[in-house]
């Protein structure tokens, strides 16, 4: 089984970038607000400020590039961002002083968001010395008329130093938000792994329980999840999403078991009404896993229901075809019937690995999805490296 603990992690790390990006828009959007209702004489400030509004709104919008644009979500990436905006509020800060406090403890809060202990921890240490100049800097440029901040002493002990105490104080809340969402993500990890583990144990049993009832398929289902693995990995799906499926595919004939054993294994033709009992295994199976709980079994409820519907419509039951059919059922229905052909049942001997790949590609755009056999072809060679690593007891 693979560790979703990375996966879970990077999915929230991708959540806390597209946040990050959102707040940063609706800022910029903010800083737009004003200078519009600046243009429209609401309310008047200086020309000279434009040119610090409009750079903290290109800064503002970096993350959207980055993130959403670019989608760069390092690490490195991610303190830069934060070090870009430390430096934007610094230089708001300076030219709008005591109007923009706020921005002063924004990067900080933005920071926790990552849930990382080290993001706020830089973010604040790169904070209190862009905060500090930027108190000199009003100071020096006069922007500040109140006292006690037009002196060195009044800044230093009414600006500065309530200010450190502010942000530290601020950082410190953070730094424990962050702990208590990290030990949250930790816990939601390991009850995650713990979920998935139970249900592949409850698909091991199973598809053993299936293995047991048609003995003579061997290493079938293992086999089957293998090829319907080499299959989505094809299709580009995640490795997360691959794993469920192909864990999934080993029910795909769980149904098998509500089937009389006389029929399962009758060596010669079957009847029409002996054939028939059979296709109702695709509804046992789904029976049987529709009400399971977790993800996986519900995948493979689908997948039971739905793996010999055909391309055409002229499936097990009639009942799809085409797009209609789930896609990862239609994974599983090429997977399926490769390795029944190459497998010997009783009721048939085995067929070359050449002759159900011919058999396969010929039933394109009929059994099968067309897309899905182009990948097959293509992955041939692994689905004969598949056939050595399981091979059928003897």
């Amino acid at each position: 089984m693979i560790n979703f603990a990375n996966i879970l992690i990077l999915d929230f790390e991708k959540d806390s970038d597209h946040r990050i990006s959102v707040i940063c828009r609706a800022l910029t959007g903010l800083i737009m607000l004003v200078i519009l209702l600046n243009m429209l004489h609401v309310f008047k400030i200086t020309t000279a400020l434009y040119p610090t509004l409009i750079v903290s709104a290109v800064i503002l919008l970096l993350p959207t590039l980055f993130y959403d644009l670019m989608h760069l979500r390092s690490k490195s990436i991610r303190y830069v961002v934060l070090t870009l905006l430390v430096f934007m509020s610094g230089l708001m800060y300076s030219i709008l002083s005591y109007h923009v406090i706020i921005m002063l403890i924004l990067p900080v809060v933005v920071s926790c968001l990552y849930c990382e202990r080290a993001n706020v921890i830089y973010t604040m240490a790169l904070s209190i010395p862009v905060m500090v100049i930027s108190h000199l800097i009003a100071y020096m440029l006069k922007i500040v008329p109140d006292e006690p901040l037009v002196t060195l002493r009044g800044v230093l002990l009414y600006g500065i130093i309530p200010r450190v105490i502010e942000l530290v104080a601020i950082s410190v809340i953070c730094i424990g938000i962050t702990d208590k969402f990290q030990r949250l993500i930790g816990a939601l990890v390991k009850k995650n792994n713990e979920l998935y583990e139970e249900q592949q144990v409850m698909v091991s049993s199973l598809s053993q329980l299936v293995e047991t009832q048609s003995h003579e398929t061997g290493q079938h289902v293992k086999r089957v999840a293998a090829y319907t693995e080499i299959l989505c990995r094809a299709m580009g799906l995640s490795e997360e999403e691959t794993w469920k499926i192909s864990v999934a595919s080993m029910m795909h004939d769980v149904g098998k078991i509500c089937v009389p054993q006389e029929i399962l294994h009758k060596p010669g033709k079957l009847t029409d009404e002996e054939f028939a009992e059979i296709k109702k295994h695709v509804d046992y199976g789904y029976k049987l896993l529709e009400n399971s709980p977790g993800e996986i079994m519900q995948l493979a409820a689908g997948i039971a229901q739905q793996h010999h519907e055909r391309f055409d419509g002229k499936g097990y039951q009639n009942r799809l075809e085409g797009e209609h059919i789930n896609i990862y059922a239609r994974c599983v229905a090429v997977a399926d019937v490769f390795d029944a052909l190459v497998s010997k049942r009783c009721y048939k001997n085995s067929w070359s690995p050449e002759q159900a790949r011919e058999e396969i590609l010929s039933q394109a755009g009929r059994q099968f999805d067309p897309r899905i056999i182009k990948l097959f072809d293509a992955h041939f060679d692994e689905f004969l490296k598949v056939m050595e690593d399981y091979p059928d007891e003897r």
